[in-house]
């Protein structure tokens, strides 16, 4: 064999190795992206200027699917053409590892390139599980053995080269014939020819080559590429078939339950309730990760849903404030006051896109700045927005600004603001916005600033009673609030903060960090729901209009997709699933 044959790969290995290089390329960049969002890996932040930061999870998803494909037809590209003595781990090349030299180098690549098979299937049956709700405990496995898979790709590398030089590992990139080497002789099959061959009569060059009876082989690589898009169609057309269908359940008017928390309504038993296993939150008990439970019903005019989620605590505090020697300060586990995690109340969170915008994570956008010439937002994780500046409708629930009336904040997702829109005491918060409405709270001081001293905006009339109503004080995030407790106060019983009354509250007092004001009228767009905790779970019960005058809200109709998120005492890190539920209203 020519030394420019030998620096030659059959066009089949070439291609398998060209697909899997990118596919695995894009699953590492945008894996490496989303593992960066957890906090016990904040030190990938360094990799923040070559990490991919749009459309993360679909890009992810799509390299998974052409790897799991492309590893499927190799499987069978490599049966058809007789390569499997290439990748074969036998006692011979055992034995050669020990011996060492160019044959232990080969021998020893054998056994890294099956590490690497085994531990792409193994990512790509946990990425399948973690897709379908599988756990917090798969998502650490999954993302272990990605730093193994890159390790094995690396080791493969540096041993081609090692083995025969940097010529010797670029062969991969140049294509050449495929061939085929004949099949091993079959001892029964060598003495029946044998037989026929000596009691046959002689048969002349012409006739036996009038008799050859005809055959058809499909080449092994046609036959590989067809097995893998066979299998990236499977997978693609499963996710589509299978998706959850949360049924929104026709009822008559008179039958419409009462929203306030308490679901023991006889008409619920209709609902048909659907889950999900929401992960990569908070603490959450130390799980980071929450069952959610969705019930939905309708009278045609208004939709009423049920979510229940796992909580091990009931956590109401939303940045209080402390009477000290200095002054009145914000409770605060951090400086900047950003992704608080302990003086924050528990929330809940719903999005709903229109079913023309069913990219997995389309607005979602992690880094530390993902828009350049505006500023970064406050945690550094990433911003919400999206890029075509197509409205996604959020409604956020906490447990703090809930107030009598049931209120619950009704936001979207829209393109990125200009940097100047934002309040100067603000931090940016990209295509996260409330919708337009008058104000049903605020915060009991201006300008939130942690590790100063500030004056509350209001001060309780009765300061009794306001400590009678906060319950139990307590810094520990495992315990929870008092049953039937609050830590907000109305405009009504407060009154604007004056130097003598001040001076007259002890050190060591603390009140409430969010005023509820008084709501002067319905509107047509409002989302009110009430939510109880009881034994480690919140049940929210919701009432929104099925068709909202505003623009800002997504219509209530069958195609829509749903994704929840549930906030265990934290600002901005909640437990969040992939797959969307499709609603199907009766």
């Amino acid at each position: 064999m020519s030394m420019r044959s030998s620096l030659r790969t059959d066009i089949g290995t070439v291609l398998v190795h060209l697909v899997l290089i990118v596919s695995f390329v894009v699953t590492l960049g945008t894996g490496l992206r989303i593992a960066s969002d957890d906090p016990d890996a904040a030190w990938l932040s360094i990799l923040d200027p070559i990490l991919p930061m749009e459309h993360l999870w679909f890009r992810h998803l799509i390299a998974g699917v052409a790897m799991a494909g492309t590893l499927a037809g190799y499987a069978v590209y490599v049966l058809k053409a007789r390569l499997a003595a290439r990748i074969r781990f036998d006692f011979a090349r055992a034995k050669a590892i020990w011996r060492g030299g160019q044959t232990g180098v080969s021998a020893l690549n054998v056994v890294v390139v099956w590490l690497l098979l085994i531990g792409l299937t193994f990512e790509i049956v946990t990425g399948v599980a973690i897709f379908w709700d599988g756990g917090q405990t798969l998502i650490a496995l999954h993302h272990w053995v990605s730093w193994l898979s890159l390790a094995c790709v690396v080791a493969h590398i540096a041993l081609q080269v090692t083995y025969g030089g940097v010529r010797y590992a670029l062969k991969i990139f140049k294509p050449g014939r495929l061939r085929i080497a004949p099949p091993p002789p079959d001892l029964a099959e060598l003495l029946a020819e044998e037989l026929r061959r000596r009691t046959a009569p002689p048969l002349d060059h012409g006739a036996a080559s009038s008799h050859r009876e005809p055959s058809l082989h499909a080449h092994p690589l046609a036959t590989g590429v067809a097995v893998a898009l066979v299998v990236a169609g499977i997978a693609c057309g499963s996710e589509t078939l299978t998706r959850p269908v949360l049924t929104v359940v026709a009822i008559p008017k008179s039958e419409a339950p009462i929203v306030d928390g308490d679901v023991s309504d006889p008409v619920w038993s209709k609902a048909r309730p659907v889950s999900v296993t929401a992960t990569q939150g908070g603490d959450f008990g130390g799980t980071h990760q929450s069952h959610i439970e969705i019930r939905a019903l309708h009278d045609e005019e208004f939709a009423y849903f049920v979510f229940t989620w796992d909580d091990p605590t009931r956590s109401l505090k939303h940045h209080p404030l402390v009477k000290t020697r200095d002054g009145w300060r914000v409770a605060s586990s951090r400086p900047d006051l950003a992704d608080e995690d302990v003086y924050h109340e528990d929330k809940f969170a719903v999005l709903l896109s229109p079913s023309a915008f069913p990219l997995i994570g389309a607005a979602i956008h992690l880094s530390v700045r993902p828009l350049q010439g505006k500023p970064a937002g406050s945690t550094g994780r990433g911003l919400h927005y999206t890029l075509d500046g197509s409205i996604l409708d959020v409604w956020q629930w906490r447990a703090s600004h809930e107030g009598a009336d049931g209120h619950i904040d009704n936001c979207h997702f829209g393109g990125p603001r200009e940097a100047s829109a934002a309040a100067s005491t603000a931090p940016y918060s990209g295509g996260f916005a409330l919708d337009p409405g008058p104000r049903r709270y605020e915060t009991n001081v201006a300008g939130l600033t942690a590790g100063q001293a500030i004056h509350p905006r209001r001060l309780p009339k009765d300061l009794a009673a306001m400590t009678q109503a906060m319950g139990r004080m307590s810094d520990a995030t495992n315990e929870s609030e008092s049953e039937k407790s609050r830590w907000w106060m109305t405009a009504a019983e407060s009154k604007p903060f004056a130097a003598d009354t001040d001076a007259a509250i002890p050190v060591g007092t603390v009140i409430p960090g969010v005023i509820m004001l008084e709501k002067q009228e319905k509107e047509d767009n409002e989302i009110i729901g009430f939510g109880r905790w009881a034994a480690g779970r919140w049940t929210l019960e919701v009432v929104r209009r099925l068709k909202p005058a505003s623009h800002y809200d997504v219509e209530l109709k069958t195609g829509v997709l749903m994704w929840v998120a549930a906030f265990d005492h934290s600002e901005k890190r909640h437990a969040r699933h992939l797959r969307p539920f499709r609603l199907k209203v009766e």
